[in-house]
């Protein structure tokens, strides 16, 4: 529930908090776009991948099972990584104060929610230990 609210309050300040901008790029611009686009392609990957299992709860669905197939072959949460990846876009479409606010707000939120579900993972599935030391974590490149 918190994660959907803190969603819903960074629309709506990307909607309609109205101020100016930190700074104007046609390049940032540009790179903005490409982030929300490949977000958007990451959740439908994501959600493809998860079939059955998806959750919106941090708690493992009760008699699912542990994907690591798919996307979920290379980043243990594609989701989140999308949603970064179209946070900080839209923050490049339109960087302001507000905006940025926002957006940290919602990326520590994914952080702290990563670090209590991999728990939740880690204790409801044992091959959870050697999938996380073999795949990315919310950003590509990082464990």
């Amino acid at each position: 529930m918190a994660q959907t609210t803190l969603l819903v309050a960074f629309a709506a300040v990307e909607l309609f908090v109205r101020e100016p901008l930190l700074f104007s790029s046609s390049l940032a611009q540009s790179v903005g776009l490409g982030l929300c686009a490949l977000g958007l392609l990451l959740i439908g990957t994501a959600f493809f991948a998860l079939r059955g299992v998806i959750q919106i709860a941090p708690e493992p669905k009760a008699g699912g099972h542990l994907v690591s197939s798919g996307i979920y072959r290379w980043l243990r949460h594609p989701i989140y990584t999308a949603i970064l990846a179209v946070v900080v876009g839209l923050f490049l479409r339109r960087p302001t104060l507000a905006l940025a606010v926002a957006g940290i707000v919602v990326i520590v939120f994914l952080l702290a929610k990563t670090r209590y579900e991999e728990h939740l993972l880690a204790n409801r599935y044992p091959e959870y230990t050697e999938y996380r030391r073999r795949t990315w974590g919310i950003i590509p490149g990082l464990r």
